[in-house]
Parts: structure tokens; sequence; C-alpha cells
């Protein structure tokens, strides 16, 4: 339906594309700038103030609300006590709510880092448990209601994880590696009082970035030994796990491109390869494929966002590229 201007110079990876309605807002380091859904006319431009910056959007807009999370610069390297976050309505731009949050309560709040996560109108953290005083102390899993900052449950990480990153934030899950070296890589669905580990396959050397959940089932990227230069490439493995049990499902795979982005939406999962030129849609209990589309034009490293028929795919490449592209489905 239509795409976005090619960029001049480098304005940054977007951190979050939202798709609520009409609107299509994308949260860039710099602002929030929105689209027309179906038209691609600019509708309204959010920046943070004081000359501040955005490190991370959350993953969703439950109720039309995205929320970002903004600090000056300095805090990036841990200098600040507090960032704020901010709560906005996607239809208007208008600003809901806003607070401040103490960042020794986050952990790194750097763009790069991955212990913040936001999405489902939580905040979802990897830090250690006791604030500054316990900094090399074992680390802890905290949950924070976004908007009031009400800690919703902590819990110990346990020391058999390792290494923990925050993959998603609705529902909670996390990365793990170690400890020691060839120690299993593991994505763990964690509740209040709940956890369930899935292992990367043997085959594999690590999980893709995205993950979806639709009811009970869990699907992520698995990626293989880097193929060799000057060979075929053979393609991505979607792993389709259930969230209850951590058993796994079913295996779907592409020949088109070498990254995979599964997206829930309708009730099915929307998986969208590396180049942004192919998307298909998959029953989330077997994996059968329901229907594909080829899509024209190229996006490096691309991400999918749908409302209703609609589907975006956004180009997370720093590099100057048509940023989105948007199609309606038929």
């Amino acid at each position: 339906m239509w795409k976005y201007p090619r960029e001049k110079g480098s304005p940054g990876a977007p951190l979050s594309t939202w798709a609520v309605a009409g609107t299509l807002a994308m949260a860039r380091p710099d602002r929030v700038e929105a689209y027309g859904l179906t038209t691609g006319d600019p509708l309204w431009t959010w920046q943070p103030p004081d000359g501040e910056v955005l490190a991370h959007a959350s993953a969703d807009a439950p109720d039309g609300v995205g929320v970002v999370l903004h600090h000056c610069h300095a805090a990036g390297d841990g200098d600040a006590e507090h960032v704020r976050l901010t709560g906005l309505d996607v239809g208007s731009g208008r600003v809901l709510w806003s607070r401040e949050q103490r960042a020794d309560a986050l952990g790194s709040v750097d763009g790069h880092a991955r212990e913040v996560a936001l999405g489902g109108g939580l905040i979802v953290t990897a830090r250690p448990g006791h604030g500054d005083e316990d900094r090399d102390g074992p680390p802890a899993l905290r949950t924070i209601d976004a908007r009031t900052g009400a800690l919703l449950w902590e819990r110990p990480v346990p020391e058999r994880w390792g290494h923990v990153s925050v993959v998603r934030a609705h529902p909670v899950v996390v990365s793990t590696e170690g400890p020691g070296e060839g120690a299993p890589r593991r994505l763990v669905v964690v509740g209040g009082e709940t956890e369930r580990e899935i292992e990367l396959p043997r085959w594999a050397r690590e999980f893709g970035g995205d993950v979806a959940v639709v009811g009970d089932t869990l699907a992520v990227e698995c990626l293989g030994t880097p193929t060799p230069y000057g060979e075929e490439d053979t393609g991505s493995t979607l792993n389709a796990y259930s969230v209850t049990t951590g058993v796994l499902r079913w295996t779907w795979s592409s020949t088109y491109g070498a990254t995979l982005s599964p997206l829930a939406h309708r009730g099915h999962l929307v998986v969208l390869n590396g180049y942004g030129d192919r998307a298909t849609v998959l029953d989330p209990a077997d994996g059968r494929v329901v229907a594909e589309r080829a899509l024209p034009g190229y996006s490096y490293r691309a991400r999918p966002a749908a409302a209703g028929d609609c589907l975006a795919v956004v180009c997370t490449a720093e590099r100057p590229t048509h940023r989105l592209r948007v199609f309606r489905w038929k």
C-alpha cells in the first residue's frame, strides 16, 4: 500500500513498531513517529523532553498504549539515578502518563543491554536483587508495573542458569547460558511461581532474537552453524514448544533467507524471512502452512507488525533504507 521514503544519514534502528487500528507508530532513539496505517500519511511525532534519548520501547501496545523508557544520555553509562517511563496513546500521540523510575532498580538501561524488556504493561528486569550494595551478588528476576512502578513479583535466578538475558516481558521469557564453557543455552518461560526450561537443540548454535506466543505454543527460530562463504544458504528452522511442558511440538523450515521472525496475530503465527520479501502464516497447533505471500521489495533484518489485514515490514538495520513497507493481505 505504501512505503517509507528512503532515509538520509543514519537516524538509528527502530526500537519497536506498534500497529493499532488505523495507526502505525515507530519508536526511534530520538522520537516516536506515527503514520496512517493504510495511507502512510504522517499523523504525529513525539520527542522525549530535554534532549533525552529513548533506550527501550514496549514490544506491544495493549489497549492502544505504547510505553517508552528514556533518559539523559549519561544514563546509558550508568551515571543517572533516575530514568523516565512514558505511556503514549498510539492513535493520537498524547502522553497518558509519565513517571520517574530509579535506574538501579532496573540494572543496565542502555539500549543494547538485554537486562530489561517492556511489554504487556510490564517491565521485566534481570538484575542483582538487593540494590547497589550487592551488585556482585546473585541476580533476581523482577516484574514491575510499568505505569505505577509497583513490584509485582521477584524471584532469585538459579545458579545453574548462569548469564540471563530478558527476551520478552509478556509472558516473561528469558535466555540463559551457563555456567561454564559449553553449558547449554536455554529459554525459560517464567511465572511468579513456575518456570519451564526449553533447551537449544544440539544441532543449533543459538536461539533467534524473536519469540512469539500463541496460546500454549511458543515459537522461536533456531540458528544453525553459519554457512561457509560461497555455499548455498540452507535456510532456517522455526521450533514450536509447549509453554506448559516445554516439549517440542513441531518444526518448520524455510529456504527463503537465513533469518525468521515470528509474530502472533489473529490466533496464528505470521513468519517473515530476514529479507522481508516473503510472509508465511502457520497454524500454531501443528505448524501447517495456512497461507503464503511474496512481498515486493526487500528489507534488511526485517521484522513484522500487523493490525487487522495490514502487514508492516520493518527494516531494523541502522543503515539508510526504505524503513517501512506496508501491505494489505489478500
